[in-house]
């Protein structure tokens, strides 16, 4: 059962996955530009959120290692450090950490098997069970939704700002 913030968000989920940046991710080929930066923007965002969540949900020192092995300056989208400055209440943290989460257990299994020579050490798990646990406690958490479309939202500004970029 998809939960609450599930239901709350579905729109903002399926634009993502619409978007031409995501939809490229989830081929599993996305310029190698475009990946770069949207490695190093989960990584300006989990530079927050991971200190405020459980350990088997953390993934900055997993993209850390992927973004060592991109090539190139570190770049990241700037709707990232934004988002990432705006996230002050643990409301908004968890909402954020309820889609992050999520992205990363769910799609990210899928676009793990496509992203055929690209780093996806972030999108893999020791305990996917326990980091599952987490998703199920944070979805059925109505008053999350806010924050949750707010997270997606800003996902959505990440992708506009990679595409803008161009390649």
């Amino acid at each position: 059962m998809p939960g609450a913030l599930w239901e709350a968000t579905r729109d903002l989920h399926h634009a993502c996955e619409q978007h031409p940046v995501g939809a490229a991710m989830a081929s599993g080929t996305p310029p190698v530009a475009w990946y770069a930066m949207w490695v190093n923007s989960l990584y300006v965002l989990h530079s927050v959120v991971d200190q405020h969540m459980p350990a088997v949900t953390r993934r900055m020192d997993q993209l850390l290692m992927d973004m060592a092995t991109l090539e190139g300056t570190p770049k990241y989208a700037l709707p990232a450090a934004q988002y990432a400055a705006s996230l002050r209440s643990e409301d908004s943290i968890k909402g954020a950490g309820y889609v992050l989460l999520g992205a990363h257990l769910m799609g990210g299994e899928v676009m793990r098997r496509r992203l055929s020579g690209f780093p996806t050490t972030h999108l893999q798990w020791d305990d996917r069970r326990a980091a599952l646990a987490e998703l199920t406690e944070l979805r059925d958490q109505p008053h999350l939704a806010q924050p949750a479309r707010a997270c997606f939202a800003a996902l959505l500004a990440i992708m506009d700002a990679i595409q803008e970029r161009g390649v």
